[in-house]
């Protein structure tokens, strides 16, 4: 039997480490200020155009319910895309690792106490450390981030 082996981008919050498929990761870049969008969610921090795309940005840790990020020149945002190829940057800690797991290197997240499960693809333990895998989809609503982000709902002017 073939165990298929999948790439994981993991990054830091609160010293807890994180995953996402690689395949959900478009890039990593630095922090760049956000147009605010009056009466969104606390974690939603604004939207961010990017090669003629607007793509929400939020702030991981608040979507966690943990204390806001610090946004500085050290802050790093994985943009990330969800199979309808919605995108969104996710403002983290720091990035870590790139992982290469096995099906059977995953366990389920029964009870993880610092993020709500349904937010949980499964968590690996790599090395005698655990990475929690999010879920993104089950994390965000992305049709409903794409659509306060887009620009026509931006006032100009």
């Amino acid at each position: 039997m073939h165990d298929e082996v999948m790439e994981y981008l993991s990054f830091l919050i609160e010293d807890e480490e994180y995953g996402l498929n690689i395949l959900d990761v478009k890039e990593v870049r630095g922090w760049s200020d956000v147009r605010k969008l009056p009466n969104s969610a606390s974690y939603l921090l604004g939207v961010l155009e990017l090669r003629g795309e607007y793509i929400p940005i939020v702030d991981l840790r608040q979507r966690f319910n943990m204390s806001p990020s610090v946004l500085g020149k050290t802050t790093v945002v994985v943009i990330v895309k969800n199979g309808s190829g919605q995108s969104l940057g996710i403002i983290v800690d720091a990035v870590a690792e790139v992982y290469q797991l096995s099906a059977k290197q995953i366990k389920s997240a029964p009870g993880y106490a610092k993020v709500d499960e349904r937010f949980i693809e499964g968590i690996a333990s790599i090395d005698g450390k655990h990475v929690v895998l999010i879920h993104l989809e089950n994390l965000f609503d992305f049709d409903e981030l794409q659509e306060v982000a887009q620009p026509d709902l931006l006032n100009e002017g």
